[in-house]
């Protein structure tokens, strides 16, 4: 019986020696393999027997590597074929193109070779990472770039395609844009071999809003009936004033003649100041005492009539004006003495202001 059985894996082992399936695959990882890297060789093969057991080994000589598997038997086992699966580890080895030879030996002889090809490169020592602190500035303002952990000889940066140089910051480098706009930042690092790495980050840079100052003079030097009206031109949405004397409210109202300032934040937190003089009209020749209007009825539903008087013939514009100081109508009247006419408001309730040259009144839509 014992005879018969080794008859039977003499036979098995015989004609399975030209079937060519004792070595079942190879890779490598990882898959893009650098001179820096810790190189696995995985070997899928067969064994003859239950009762087979192998051993690894490997060299490397030039640009070959060789990996032998030498399978050995021992004691009783079944004649079926069973799988294997063997990982050796080459380490890290210089940047080549290898031809990777495996050998699969069985009672001394060999059984199967596979051959493939292993490339190696050589490992980037530049890296590129930066991060915004804000993704939102306002021209003129600091826009700074934290460095993540960039290294290399050579560093690049670029503004939409553009080469710049932002000066270094304790956090990283920092610098001040003057175009408003999306900017779309690359810092590209590049080591002393030409390796490069890259980053991008997007930078949004808003125009600085812009105001517009007008006066109504006090009727004397001791008087608190002067007034102050900051005009929005352009900014979003919402607009915070903030006048010298604390006040937040536009116009300015109850006020000596005297010089005063106002800041106007807009809805991308960028602020613009600007300043005006209050005066005394006493001993002043005023535009006003040129131009007069009235306006009826006050409050009104939506219909407003207005009448107004100039003694010269100038351009006059009318300018509607809500409390945030955003102009939402503007109608050129052109240089009539007199001028009667209605307007048909289609406006939200509330109170607003209509001025007319320098002239200022406020009325309010029920």
């Amino acid at each position: 019986m014992r005879l018969l059985l080794s008859s039977i894996i003499v036979s098995l082992l015989s004609i399975s020696c030209y079937s060519q399936f004792w070595i079942t695959g190879v890779t490598s990882s990882p898959s893009n393999a650098n001179d820096c890297d810790i190189i696995n060789v995985t070997i899928n093969g067969n064994l003859s027997s239950s009762n087979c057991s192998f051993v690894s080994s490997h060299s490397i000589t030039g640009a070959v590597i060789t990996i032998d598997v030498n399978v050995s038997c021992s004691g009783i086992g079944f004649p079926v074929i069973t799988p294997y699966n063997e990982t050796v580890i080459l380490g890290m080895i210089p940047s080549n193109n290898y031809t990777l030879i495996v050998n699969q030996y069985s009672f001394g002889g060999l059984q199967e070779t596979n051959t493939s090809l292993l490339s190696v490169g050589v490992c980037c020592n530049a890296t590129s990472s930066i991060t915004l602190a804000n993704s939102g500035n306002c021209i003129g303002e600091t826009t700074s770039f934290i460095d993540s952990g960039t290294f290399g000889s050579t560093l690049v940066w670029k503004d939409n395609g553009a080469i710049f140089n932002p000066s270094q910051s304790a956090l990283g480098w920092s610098h001040i844009f003057l175009n408003p706009g999306l900017h779309n930042i690359v810092l590209t690092s590049i080591d002393s071999t030409g390796c490069s790495d890259s980053s991008s980050v997007t930078v949004n840079i808003y125009n600085l809003p812009v105001i517009t100052l007008s006066s109504i003079p006090a009727t004397c030097n001791s008087c608190l009936d002067g007034e102050a009206l900051a005009t929005v031109v352009s900014g979003p949405t919402p607009h915070q004033f903030l006048w010298d004397m604390g006040n937040t409210t536009n116009p300015l109202t109850g006020l000596n003649p005297g010089n005063y300032s106002v800041t106007l934040v807009d809805g991308n937190s960028c602020s613009t100041t600007e300043s005006i003089t209050v005066g005394n009209s006493v001993g002043i020749k005023r535009e006003v005492s040129f131009f007069k209007f009235d306006l009826y009825p006050n409050p009104s539903f939506g219909l407003i009539n207005i009448n107004s008087t100039q003694i010269e013939k100038k351009q006059t514009i009318l300018q509607i004006i809500n409390l945030t100081g955003e102009i939402v109508l503007e109608i050129n009247l052109g240089a009539q003495l007199i001028n009667t006419f209605s307007l048909d408001l289609e406006l939200s309730r509330g109170i607003y202001l209509m001025k007319i040259n320098n002239t200022i009144k406020k009325f309010s839509l029920k």
